[in-house]
C-alpha cells in the first residue's frame, strides 16, 4: 500500500481524467510547449470524446460494456475506491460531477523537478469557455481536501494566483505533501510540485526555448512515429525517457532501499542510456475493410550514436548487444506449431551479444569473472571440458525466435516458453551440449523418435533479469523491480534443451520442445502457424502498416495469451503466476512492499469475472513489427477483430 497514498494524491490532482474532453473552442497552450524538459513520462489526449467513442467501438471496448462484465467492472471500481481510502485520501466526488469541465487537450505527466531523487505529477486540461464549471469543481475539491485535514491557502507564483493545499503529513508515505491548482490562459494546471507550476506559468507568459516540445529526444521520437501513423488524427500521444522514469518510480517508492548492485546505475554505466526516449501514437481505429484494424500504434525508440562509443561502434560497452539487423524473410519455420499463443521472430547478432556481455557480467559481479568462467568450463577437471566459444558460440546464427504455448487446466506454471537459435553448424553444438548434459547429475535424457531432449532438474538459484513489456503504450514499459530496487531476484526453474536439425531449443518445459519436434516430424501432415488464417490476416495487416525489411515480427493470439492471467486472477493465484505478463503485473503490484521477497497477496478480487469462455470472443489477434534504423528502432502494430 506504499504506493496507494502517492497515487491517491495523483488521482486527486487529475480529477476529470476519466471523463475528459470536448472539441477545442479556442486553443489553450499545447501541453508540450509549456511543460519543462524534466518531464519523464507524458501522455496527451487531444480529444477525449473521440478517443472514448473510438475505444467503445473496439472489441475490448465492447467486452468492457458487455453485461457479463458489469459485476466485475463495478466491483473493481469500488475496490480501487477503497484502495484510495486505505491510502489516506477519499475523493468524495463522482464522475458525474466532472462532466462539462474540459474543452480540449488533457495531458498528464511524471516530472523530476528537483533532480534524480525527486518526483512529481502534473495534469493540464484545456478548459476554454468552462470557467463556471471549473470554479465549481475547484470549490468541491477544496471542500474535500479540507475534510481530510488539508490546509488551503492562496499563493502567488510567477505573478499568477494559485491555490495551495498542505496535505496532512504521513511518515510512512513518501512523496510531496502539497498540491497546487491554477488556471492561466484557459489551462487548468494541477501538480504537487511548485517548481513545475512555476515553469508552466512562466512558459505561458513568455515562450521558453527549453520546453518539452524542444527536447531533442521528444522531437525525434514523435516526428518518426508521426511518419508511420497513418491518419492525421490520433487518440493518444505519449513519450517516456526510460532512465528518468525509472528514477521517478524509485523516488515514488521512497528511494532505493536494497543493498547490492544498483542495476539502474549498471545499465547507465554500460551505455544503455543511449536510449534517450520512446513514444508515439495510438489510434483506437476501427476499419470496415477486410483487415478490421483496431488499436493501431506507431512508435519509435530513439537511440542515436553514442559519442563515447569506439570507432566503428554505435554504442559503448554492454549496450553493444543491441544489434538487431533487418531481414526480409519472416515466414514462420516449418517446425512452428499452428496452435501456439505467441510467436516472436527476430534477428540478433548473438555472437556479438555474447562477446559484449562481458563488461555487464563483470560489473554485476564486481569482479573480472567472465573470462575465468569461460576458461573454467573448458579446463576445470570437474567441469564439462567444453570450449564454449569455439564449440557453441561461433556456430550461432542471428535468426532467433520465441514461442509461448498455454497448457490447460490453468495453473501458475501453465505458460510454456521456448527460445530457438538457428545454427550455422549444428554438429559441434550438439556434441558440446551432449557432453555438458552427460556430466550433469541433474540432467535427464528423453527420446522423441530419433531426437532427444535434455531436461535439467535444477535446484533454485538466483539470476538477474530485465523485463520489458510493450510496445505502444507508455505504461506498458516496465522494468523488473530489481532495476529500481536492486533485490528480489527470480529463480531458475526446471529447463530443457535440444538440438534438432539446424536449431537449438531452450525451454522452461520439455513438453513444448517435444511439440516442436513432433510438428517437424509430421512433415506434410503438420499443422503449421504459417498456414493459420489468423496469422495470414495479421501478416497482411502488418504489410499495410509498412512492414518489409525488419528486425522483428510478433504475432499473438490474445485470447490464449491472456487466458493464464485471467483465470489465475479468478482463482486468486495471480501472485504465483510464472507467465511473462503475470511476472510484470506482480512486479508492479509488489513495488513498495516492506519485504519484496514475500509473495504478495492478490489485491484485486476477481471472483466476479465471468467464465473466460464468455469473453474470449472479444480478444482478436495482435501483431507488430520493428525495424532497425540509423538512430533507433521503429515499431508499429495493431489488434484485429476476431
Amino acid at each position: 500500500m506504499m504506493q496507494a497514498y502517492r497515487w491517491a494524491r495523483f488521482a486527486l490532482l487529475c480529477v476529470g481524467i476519466f471523463s475528459f474532453a470536448q472539441h477545442q473552442l479556442q486553443a489553450a497552450p499545447k501541453a508540450a510547449t509549456v511543460l519543462p524538459q524534466t518531464i519523464k513520462s507524458y501522455v496527451s489526449i487531444p480529444d477525449y470524446d473521440q478517443a472514448s467513442s473510438n475505444f467503445d467501438e473496439t472489441q475490448i471496448g465492447k467486452m468492457m460494456a458487455d453485461p457479463v462484465m458489469k459485476p466485475f467492472t463495478d466491483d473493481l471500481k469500488e475496490q480501487i475506491k477503497q484502495k484510495l481510502i486505505a491510502g489516506g485520501v477519499k475523493l468524495g466526488i463522482t464522475l458525474d460531477d466532472l462532466q462539462g469541465v474540459y474543452a480540449g487537450e488533457i495531458c498528464f505527466a511524471n516530472d523530476q523537478p528537483n533532480g534524480a531523487k525527486s518526483d512529481g505529477v502534473v495534469v493540464t486540461i484545456d478548459v476554454t469557455g468552462k470557467k463556471a464549471q471549473v470554479d465549481a469543481l475547484l470549490a468541491k475539491i477544496s471542500q474535500n481536501q479540507k475534510q481530510k485535514g488539508a490546509t488551503e491557502s492562496k499563493v502567488t507564483i510567477a505573478g499568477v494566483q494559485a491555490t495551495k493545499f498542505d496535505l496532512p503529513p504521513n511518515a510512512e508515505k513518501p512523496g510531496p505533501s502539497e498540491a497546487y491548482y491554477a488556471i492561466q490562459q484557459d489551462l487548468l494546471i494541477a501538480t504537487d510540485s511548485k517548481a513545475t507550476l512555476t515553469y508552466i506559468l512562466e512558459a505561458i507568459a513568455a515562450a521558453k526555448q527549453d520546453n518539452l516540445a524542444s527536447l531533442e529526444a521528444f522531437k525525434a521520437v514523435l516526428a518518426r512515429a508521426e511518419e508511420g501513423r497513418g491518419p492525421e488524427t490520433y487518440d493518444f500521444e505519449w513519450f517516456v525517457e526510460p532512465f528518468g522514469y525509472a528514477e521517478v518510480i524509485r523516488s515514488q517508492q521512497g528511494g532505493r532501499k536494497k543493498r547490492g548492485t544498483d542495476m539502474l546505475q549498471l545499465l547507465r554505466n554500460q551505455g544503455f542510456d543511449a536510449v534517450k526516449g520512446l513514444g508515439g501514437y495510438v489510434n483506437f481505429m476501427v476499419s470496415d475493410d477486410d483487415d478490421q484494424l483496431e488499436m493501431v500504434h506507431s512508435s519509435f525508440v530513439y537511440a542515436p550514436q553514442d559519442p563515447q562509443a569506439e570507432a566503428g561502434e554505435r554504442f559503448k560497452l554492454g549496450a553493444r548487444i543491441l544489434n538487431f539487423p533487418n531481414d526480409k524473410n519472416y515466414q514462420p519455420y516449418d517446425w512452428v506449431p499452428g496452435e501456439i499463443a505467441t510467436f516472436l521472430n527476430f534477428r540478433w547478432n548473438v555472437q556479438d551479444a555474447f562477446k559484449f556481455s562481458e563488461t555487464i557480467v563483470n560489473e554485476y559481479a564486481d569482479d573480472e569473472i567472465f573470462d575465468e568462467l569461460i576458461e573454467s568450463l573448458e579446463k576445470d577437471p570437474a567441469g564439462p571440458k567444453v570450449d564454449v566459444v569455439n564449440q557453441i558460440v561461433k556456430h550461432l546464427d542471428d535468426k532467433v525466435c520465441m514461442l509461448v504455448d498455454v497448457k490447460t487446466p490453468i495453473t501458475p506454471q501453465s505458460e510454456q516458453r521456448l527460445v530457438a537459435v538457428h545454427l550455422l553448424d549444428a554438429a559441434p553444438v550438439k556434441a558440446a551440449i551432449t557432453q555438458i548434459m552427460e556430466q550433469d547429475p541433474n540432467a535427464e535424457k528423453h527420446p522423441v523418435g530419433e531426437e532427444e531432449i535434455w531436461e535439467i532438474h535444477e535446484e533454485e538459484e538466483e539470476i538477474p533479469t530485465l523485463v520489458i513489456s510493450g510496445p505502444g503504450f507508455p505504461d506498458a514499459f516496465a522494468a523488473n523491480n530489481q532495476f529500481t530496487q536492486g533485490g528480489n531476484k527470480p529463480k531458475i526453474p526446471n529447463a530443457a534443451v535440444a538440438v534438432v536439425g539446424d536449431w537449438v531449443y531452450f525451454a522452461n518445459n520439455k513438453e513444448l520442445i517435444k511439440k516442436v519436434i513432433l510438428t517437424k516430424q509430421a512433415g506434410a501432415d503438420a499443422k503449421l502457424l504459417s498456414q493459420a488464417a489468423d496469422y495470414a490476416r495479421m501478416d497482411k495487416a502488418l504489410a499495410a502498416l509498412g512492414s518489409g525489411e525488419d528486425s522483428f515480427r510478433h504475432f499473438a493470439r490474445t485470447d490464449q495469451a491472456a487466458r493464464v492471467t485471467y483465470e489465475l486472477m479468478q482463482q486468486g493465484k495471480m501472485p504465483e503466476s510464472e507467465s511473462a505478463l503475470g511476472k510484470v503485473i506482480n512486479e508492479l503490484w509488489s513495488m513498495g512492499q516492506d519485504d519484496e521477497t514475500i509473495t504478495r497477496e492478490q489485491e484485486i478480487d476477481a471472483s466476479k469475472l465471468p467464465p473466460f469462455a464468455q469473453v474470449e470472443g472479444y480478444l482478436g489477434p495482435t501483431g507488430s513489427y520493428g525495424r532497425t534504423e540509423d538512430d533507433g528502432w521503429y515499431v508499429s502494430g495493431a489488434m484485429l477483430k476476431k
